[in-house]
């Protein structure tokens, strides 16, 4: 364990050092940990944190918990650790990331009938850009094609060298189903912490980390906040990017109603008069922010908004898409949006009119049908008592995110329209303009590849570029009305084609599309 770092994840206020050579470590008080559990899909995270919740908080109180604040706090052996809930879906990547920004320690989840998998690798590049200490959990040592040594041996292979392979990082071999060795999981943790030294200054004002949000039907915005370091109270003012307001309600996570709370502590606050975004810092304070504060924030907002616009928006959005996304709390909708703009899509785009969280009302609905957009509702209640059939068509509702993006997926497919390919016919040198009248020109020419058909499409090229598109109303040849021109014939051609004009030395390209 000696070779394990001091690396925090979130950067914490730092102290200079007084007259006795102290530095900020020797400030403040002893922090719980706030830990992660990451891993790939199915490996066994949540069974993880379902085993350690019902294990080390009081039953009474575990059973009360009914709402997803995102986050929770065990007491082990007399001391607290908060875990973070993260979602496992492989749409939640970004939300993962944010979960490792705001955790001191990460669990590395891995089955060990499984092996290292790609958001095993996905996991440990967060947890190295955090800089966290953290300790591989080899799980589901319970079945028996379990090979935890093929497992570490597969970590070796991604620069991860456990302790009993002769490295530095901290394993553990466990059953999440039946709890095998779990205790020393938490064991392992606490070491670490007590190696980290976390500290915080309960005396400050409040900060950390928005762990989630949602749209309450009763008590309107509510956010859940995991405390980095400070106290936050009911009466603060508490800002978080764009997203300001004063605290008129905390709860801790088992629902429990508190006047406050500090660090490591994950609560939900109520109060804000806009949704802040998940993964966001939030401050607090006594008195409101100041003005100049706020006008900052926004210009800064604007600002990066306009980048980020001007940086990926697409010049051309053929067959575009629209979308609306409604879930129940606010980790859902990023990540829906999130895996959905991944989608890829190799005749179309896609543009997400409105993103947030909340029931499908009948705003949504008046705007998809002015855009005719698709309708995603994610875990969320339909507004309207009845849905016509073209409603029913653009909207895909569900519970559980596998399907609802499956079907998504499918039900963008039947918006975009097949790919138009286009066949050239045949290709014509202007040598002579006769008459040029408004939507109409007459000219003169030779065929010099292909043939040209009298009633398809053509496009004029001028210099390499195309200046506008028509229609050949009328072919003649030695004064006669024909249907077609084959190759080195020449001809008078009637177009339908308006401005520009028409020059000598134009080629009039026709084609057909198919």
């Amino acid at each position: 364990m000696a070779g394990i770092e001091n690396k925090n994840s979130i950067p914490r206020p730092t102290r200079p050092n007084d007259s006795s050579g102290r530095t900020e470590q020797s400030f403040g008080q002893a922090r719980p940990p706030v830990v992660v559990i990451m891993g790939h899909v199915d490996h066994g995270k949540t069974k993880l944190l379902d085993y350690i919740r019902k294990t080390n908080v009081a039953e009474h109180e575990a059973g009360g918990i009914t709402q997803h604040i995102g986050a929770y706090e065990i007491t082990y052996k007399s001391r607290k650790i908060t875990f973070l809930d993260t979602p496992g879906h492989e749409a939640f990547s970004k939300l993962r990331a944010r979960g490792a920004k705001a955790a001191d320690i990460a669990v590395l989840v891995v089955a060990a009938d499984d092996g290292v998998k790609p958001q095993t690798i996905e996991a440990l590049e967060h947890i190295k850009k955090a800089e966290l200490s953290f300790v591989v959990a080899i799980n589901k040592i319970d079945k028996p094609e379990a090979n935890p040594e093929k497992v570490k041996k597969e970590l070796a292979e991604n620069d991860v060298l456990v302790e009993s392979w002769g490295g530095k990082v901290p394993s553990v071999e466990i059953s999440a189903k039946q709890g095998t060795n779990v205790s020393q999981l938490l064991d392992l943790i606490e070491l670490l912490a007590d190696l980290n030294e976390f500290k915080a200054d309960s005396q400050k004002p409040g900060e950390g980390i928005i762990i989630e949000t949602n749209l309450d039907p009763r008590r309107g915005i509510v956010a859940s906040l995991l405390i980095l370091d400070g106290t936050i109270k009911i009466g603060n003012y508490i800002s978080s990017g764009e997203a300001t307001g004063k605290i008129k309600m905390l709860e801790d996570f088992l629902g429990n109603p508190v006047k406050d709370a500090t660090f490591s502590s994950p609560v939900l606050a109520i109060g804000f008069t806009k949704l802040p975004l998940i993964g966001e810092k939030f401050v607090t304070a006594e008195i409101p922010f100041s003005p100049a504060l706020k006008v900052a924030k926004k210009i800064g907002e604007f600002i990066e908004k306009s980048l980020e616009i001007e940086s990926i928006e697409p010049k051309e959005t053929p067959n575009l898409v629209n979308i609306i996304i409604k879930a129940d709390v606010q980790s859902s909708v990023e990540a829906l949006k999130e895996s959905l703009e991944k989608t890829p899509l190799e005749n179309g785009a896609i543009k997400i009119l409105k993103a947030e969280a909340g029931n499908v009302n009948e705003s949504d609905f008046k705007m998809a049908a002015l855009s005719d957009a698709l309708i995603l509702a994610f875990n969320v209640k339909i507004g309207a008592v009845s849905l016509t059939e073209k409603q029913k068509e653009n909207l895909v509702s569900g519970e559980i995110i596998y399907d609802i993006l499956d079907r998504t997926k499918i039900a963008i497919e039947k918006k975009i329209k097949p790919k138009v390919e286009r066949e050239e016919i045949g290709r014509l040198n202007v040598l002579a303009v006769f008459r040029q009248e408004k939507g109409r020109q007459v000219i003169g020419g030779k065929v010099i590849s292909g043939e040209i058909v009298k009633g398809v499409r053509m496009e004029v090229l001028r210099n390499d570029t195309i200046i506008g598109q028509g229609r050949i109303i009328s072919l003649q040849s030695e004064k006669k009305e024909i249907g077609k021109v084959e190759v080195s014939r020449e001809a008078g051609i009637g177009l339908d084609f308006g401005e520009p004009k028409i020059l000598v030395g134009d080629i009039i390209i026709l084609f057909r599309k198919t």
